[in-house]
């Protein structure tokens, strides 16, 4: 298997996991034990689909991008799975928390090096500023901002996703 097809299969990861990730913003009703099946494929399918995002523009990210990229990676080892409170803390919360901050210093590296596509970067800028503006405004339902920012960063990756399988 050559560069190119790793790419497209982590192109096609990152749309799955993106799409999965959008649609399960919703709240489908299912039980616990189906979700946290759903959420779990969705973790491993962002993590193959980050990968390609990143080293298809590894040399151009500079070291915020890869300082990003390892915080992604390593949070969302965090927030596979069940959510655990061993460290006297919910690994899910702060893991989710660190991935949305680590997307932001790579969508930063990416919009500073010129990178095209523009999409990625912004939705994932829009999902972190929609979580936060949603959860202030009087009168939205909380888990409103929530949903509306797992539908952005979903969204983010099936565009960042898409890139790389048109390459």
């Amino acid at each position: 298997m050559n560069a190119a097809q790793l790419f497209r299969l982590s192109g096609a990861a990152a749309i799955a996991g993106g799409l999965l990730r959008a649609l399960s913003a919703a709240s489908p009703p299912w039980d616990q034990v189906a979700l946290e099946a759903l959420w779990t494929a969705i973790d491993i399918l962002l993590t193959l689909g980050l990968m390609g995002i990143y080293l298809v523009r590894a040399d151009k990210l500079g070291f915020l991008g890869l300082a990003s990229f390892a915080v992604a990676i390593a949070s969302f080892s965090f927030i596979g799975g069940p959510d655990a409170d061993v460290f006297g803390f919910s690994t899910y919360e702060q893991g989710a928390a660190a991935v949305a901050i680590s997307m932001i210093g790579l969508s930063i590296a990416w919009l500073r090096a010129g990178l095209r596509p523009l999409a990625p970067p912004l939705l994932w800028f829009a999902s972190v500023i929609c979580a936060g503006v949603l959860n202030l405004v009087p009168g939205v339902p909380e888990t409103l901002g929530f949903q509306a920012a797992g539908a952005l960063f979903g969204l983010g990756f099936a565009a960042a996703g898409w890139d790389l399988m048109r390459r």
